[in-house]
């Protein structure tokens, strides 16, 4: 048996974590989390540098890929190392001929007889032609993005929208924000800044934007990771609301929005619920770490309850989605996912919010939200509920945010029942 060298450690993490989220369905802050433990300190945010960098560009390097791949597709081990190799080369910051020794050495390591096809792959990539224009295809190739999802943006939005989201960089860290049950926002503001150096964190109107670095040196129950877009969202379903009133969120799972909710209305019982058992459990050991006293539930919520017939106040739908408007800063969100998903996701989500309006007391409130950019999922659902059920009326016009100002891209719409 072949013994396994320290030289590629960082090459062969990075491997295992893209192995898994492009062919296996795993998400890649979870398998970051279990690789970067076994490697290295000094070689960690290479390692997360590279995942999420072949991640990002994953749409391209596949483009390139297929350019020599005449024979047929590539195998996905192979293709894999190939991305990496790539990624090196078109956006890394090593000289073309050392990422490319040091890829096909790697090759050598991992497979047997493939040194000689990623050699060749390797020093003729940087003579590959990209596609001109501005068409859905060189869109999807200049922007690394899935050619239906391109369309799917430009038909929605418009070119100039569509255009503004694909090339828009987001905040590659980690936005927290205090846990207000557990820490006062001096004494936060106080562990915050003496964690790191400036350059490390940087404060928003809700919370910061924090690295790795300075999220291991913060006290657990002190703050929790949540995305501004999704701190707006909970504001938003919150807006107007007081008192002891009773709150469903029916797709909460992993919990942050209840549990923020439970901040803003103190008074309020929230249950909080999500149709797997192990995402309960995530809700509950959320809640547990927050200090919150939310109810969690599994509970299917395209399934009618009779004893929640017109028993609450709020009723949360944060539909599941094909999660669009998180490209920018969750660059596998698309990886795997058709566009016939989106037709899929459609029904349930329709389904889902004619059984939450069942739940809602009259003068009460349901909320229908989702981290989507398609019309498919947004206008189109609510707006084919409020034409069959018309005990619904807005509040307000909807509310939407977009990569492009400096958020993930979210649909709210509230309404209360007459």
């Amino acid at each position: 048996m072949r013994s396994v060298s320290s030289e590629f450690e960082k090459e062969r993490a990075a491997y295992n974590v893209l192995k898994k989220v492009l062919y296996e369905d795993a998400y890649s802050s979870v398998e970051l989390d279990r690789a970067l433990p076994s490697v290295n300190e000094a070689s960690r945010s290479a390692v997360t540098a590279i995942v999420y960098g072949v991640l990002d560009k994953s749409v391209t390097l596949d483009y390139v890929i297929e350019k020599f791949s005449k024979k047929g597709k590539v195998k996905n081990d192979v293709a894999v190392l190939l991305k990496m190799g790539l990624y090196e080369i078109f956006y890394g910051n090593s000289p073309i001929y050392a990422a490319t020794d040091r890829y096909v050495s790697f090759a050598g390591e991992r497979f047997k007889g493939i040194k000689g096809f990623v050699n060749a792959v390797l020093r003729a990539a940087p003579n590959v032609k990209f596609p001109d224009g501005d068409d859905s295809y060189a869109l999807s190739v200049r922007y690394s993005r899935p050619e239906w999802a391109v369309k799917r943006l430009i038909n929605d939005l418009g070119k100039e929208s569509a255009l503004k989201i694909l090339s828009f960089s987001a905040d590659k860290r980690t936005h927290i924000r205090r846990n207000a049950l557990t820490v006062s926002k001096a004494d936060f503001e106080r562990e915050i800044t003496s964690s790191d150096e400036k350059s490390e964190y940087s404060a928003t109107n809700k919370g910061y934007y924090v690295t790795r670095n300075t999220l291991k040196k913060l006290n657990p129950t002190h703050y929790t990771a949540q995305s501004l877009s999704s701190i707006y969202a909970a504001e938003a379903y919150a807006e107007g609301l007081s008192g002891k009133i009773k709150i469903l969120d029916l797709c909460a799972a992993p919990g942050g929005k209840a549990i923020y909710l439970s901040e803003l209305l103190p008074d309020s019982e929230i249950t909080a619920c999500d149709v797997h058992e192990h995402r309960v459990r995530l809700i509950k050991a959320y809640a547990a770490r927050m200090k919150s006293d939310i109810k969690a539930l599994q509970n299917d919520a395209t399934v009618f309850r009779k004893e929640w017939a017109n028993a609450f106040d709020l009723v949360v739908c944060d539909v599941p989605c094909t999660g669009s408007g998180l490209i920018c800063s969750s660059p596998d969100i698309l990886i795997g996912k058709k566009e016939s998903d989106v037709a899929e996701l459609a029904r349930l989500q329709g389904k889902i919010l004619s059984v939450a309006a069942e739940y809602v007391k009259p003068g009460g409130r349901l909320a229908y939200s989702t981290c989507s950019l398609f019309c498919e999922e947004d206008e189109k659902i609510t707006d084919k509920f409020l034409e069959t059920d018309k005990s619904f009326q807005t509040i307000g016009k909807p509310i939407r945010f977009f990569p492009y100002d400096g958020l993930d891209g979210f649909y709210i719409l509230r309404m209360t029942k007459g």
